[in-house]
């Protein structure tokens, strides 16, 4: 059965095709124009196969003479920019007539490090950050309906002490209360990432 076709063209032998070879090697036939196309028996690893095609090889040297010219990263420095105050169409921001000036945004602090950047949010103003006496005292008193959570900003941790605690009609109240004191002993950022005041 394996004889019934030429394993380079996939033809069957017969008397009108070209006359058949066998491999010395492995004794697979072909047709004579195929094994001579091929540049010998086209079974894998038959000794008689042609040669692999010559590999690629690249060295060191040839690399190290292509030249290329290689750009240092540099960060592009971004300016800070002061949030302004713009006065309302009440007048001023208690509704009063007088116009606030508009302070001028500083190039850079004195005394901050090149490339500081206080924290700044999407809309321009820079975030004030959350005080840590509040969010202890809302602990302590509130802490079993996550009263604090919702303070810093943490709206899941919140919105499960306050569940559990009225759901529960205030019986696994004292649960939520104590992980809120262990809350307020550990935790010392808000959910932004900045650090209490």
């Amino acid at each position: 059965m394996s004889e019934s076709v030429c394993p380079y063209c996939r033809m069957p032998f017969d008397e009108a095709a070209p006359p058949k070879i066998f491999c010395t090697a492995c004794g697979m036939p072909h047709h004579e124009d195929c094994y001579r196309e091929n540049g010998g028996c086209t079974v894998f690893g038959c000794k008689c196969a042609p040669a692999d095609d010559p590999k690629l090889q690249v060295s060191q040297s040839d690399l190290s003479a292509i030249p290329v010219t290689a750009q240092p990263y540099a960060p592009v420095p971004q300016p800070y920019v002061a949030p302004q105050y713009r006065p309302s169409a009440y007048g001023g921001p208690l509704g009063l007539s007088q116009a606030a000036a508009v302070a001028p945004a500083p190039t850079s602090a004195p005394y901050a490090p090149a490339g500081y950047q206080p924290y700044a949010s999407p809309l321009g103003f820079e975030r004030s950050r959350k005080s840590r006496t509040t969010y202890i005292v809302l602990g302590i008193f509130l802490g079993a309906l996550g009263v604090h959570n919702f303070y810093a900003g943490y709206v899941g941790r919140a919105v499960g002490q306050l569940c559990l605690t009225v759901l529960t009609l205030g019986y696994v109240g004292i649960v939520s209360w104590i992980w809120a004191i262990i809350e307020i002993c550990i935790v010392e950022k808000d959910s932004t990432g900045l650090n209490f005041s």
